[in-house]
Parts: structure tokens; C-alpha cells; sequence
């Protein structure tokens, strides 16, 4: 299966808003209490800030990234599945698709405590913790 990464455009913005809230609002939520307004403003600051793209599968789009290609790192901001897509493997061949973007330097990215699947998933597929906060932890997959 060849995934591609399509840069997001304007008229995505809404399309990855409905990903992003269903997955993040829980957890969000949970910690500090989801404001609708702080997240919409947020969300817009980063939209094109960041690498946004869709990860798309023959012409189906599954979800989408966002990320930073740093001189010392790739960073993984934002990874969603849609809900049809997890489970099936799918997130591993992203990671694979976003550390070969800069192949010879690690892939960092942040997660909530609290989301305990995502941690696992992380941590089976290479990463490791270097850092942790009252709220996340940050993680390292070596090259």
C-alpha cells in the first residue's frame, strides 16, 4: 500500500477540523477543559504554519499529518487516523512515510498521559520517552 501526503488547502481546513476534534476533545478535555474558542484560534494559528497534509490512499482520504522538518529533527505534531482507518496497521506505514522525509534524523512528537493507546502504539513502533511533564511525554524514534 502507497500512502502520499497531499498538501492540505484552505478548503481542508474543515475537513481535518472534523478529524481533529473527535480525537482530541477527550483527552483535551480531561486535562484542562476543551474551549471551543482557544482551540478554533489555535488550530487555525497552526493550520499553515505547519506542514499539513492529508494522508491519502487511491485518491481516499484517511486522515491527516501535521509536522516540521527541523535541522536537528523531524517533528510530529499531529497524526489522526480516521476512526475506519485505526487498527489496520495504517499508523506505522505514516511514521515510516514522515521519518523518511529526513531520513537521517529522528522523528520527535508529543502525547498526552492520558492517551494510553497512543502511547502504546508509540512505543511499539520504536519510540521511546525523553522527556515528561505533568501532561505529556515526549518521544524519540532514532534513525
Amino acid at each position: 500500500m502507497d500512502l502520499e501526503l497531499v498538501k492540505a488547502t484552505e478548503e481542508g481546513k474543515r475537513e481535518i477540523w472534523d478529524l481533529f476534534v473527535p480525537e482530541m476533545k477527550p483527552h483535551v478535555d480531561r486535562i484542562w477543559g476543551w474551549e471551543d474558542g482557544w482551540q478554533i484560534n489555535e488550530f487555525n494559528r497552526r493550520y499553515f504554519k505547519l506542514n499539513t497534509s492529508f494522508i491519502v490512499f487511491s485518491n481516499q482520504k484517511l486522515g491527516y499529518v501535521q509536522y516540521s522538518l527541523n535541522e536537528g529533527d523531524t517533528y510530529l505534531n499531529m497524526v489522526i487516523l480516521g476512526p475506519a482507518q485505526q487498527g489496520k496497521g495504517l499508523g506505522k506505514k505514516v511514521l515510516r512515510l514522515i521519518q523518511n522525509l529526513q531520513p537521517d534524523k529522528p522523528l520527535k512528537l508529543r502525547c498526552f498521559h492520558v492517551n494510553v493507546r497512543a502511547l502504546r502504539f508509540y512505543e511499539v513502533n520504536g519510540f521511546h520517552i525523553i522527556e515528561s511533564d505533568d501532561n505529556f511525554v515526549l518521544l524519540q524514534r532514532d534513525t
